[in-house]
């Protein structure tokens, strides 16, 4: 490479790194809740599903480890989680054409001694998409698809929460 080269190299990678930060750019920081927050109980209605299975492993990989068993611990209580589906639009001869499928989940954060770390939060996603009537077959596992997604979105948005409350 000519020193040409280079300097034009360099030069290049510099106004890409002035341009990103000044339009505010910055990675996303993964949730790190660290000893702060101690061991983690997730418990409620989600019990066994595979969004309390999801946070569990992301908790620890956050840094909060699993409490042992009669351990005192903070604890994500999931006091509601349903998926609702429905119809969003029809065509003229009254067919379905886009479907939604409707995730929400209420939570709340309390810590080993019973303090209220988070209140009560309801985080709702959304996904829309378009429904076939002629090719209905495969829409059952097309709707099984958007709601593992779901459910996957949704433990990222809960640490996201939980995350900036803590801050």
């Amino acid at each position: 490479m000519t020193p040409n080269a280079r300097l034009l190299a360099s030069l290049v990678l510099l106004l890409t790194v002035a341009a990103l930060a000044a339009c505010g750019f910055k990675p996303r920081q993964s949730a790190g809740f660290g000893p702060s927050l101690g061991p983690v109980q997730v418990s409620g209605a989600a019990e066994g599903s595979p969004l309390a299975d999801g946070l569990r492993r992301a908790l620890d990989r956050a840094g909060s480890v699993a409490p042992a068993e009669g351990q005192p611990s903070a604890r994500l209580r999931i006091l509601a989680d349903r998926f609702g589906e429905g119809p969003v639009s029809v065509d003229r001869f009254a067919r379905i054409r886009e479907y939604q499928t409707r995730y929400t989940v209420d939570f709340q954060l309390t810590a080993q001694d019973g303090q209220v770390l988070v209140p009560r939060q309801t985080v709702e996603l959304v996904r829309e998409y378009s429904y076939d009537a002629t090719r209905a077959a495969g829409s059952g596992e097309e709707q099984e698809v958007v709601r593992e997604e779901l459910q996957r979105e949704m433990v990222s948005a809960i640490l996201r929460r939980i995350d900036a409350a803590l801050r």
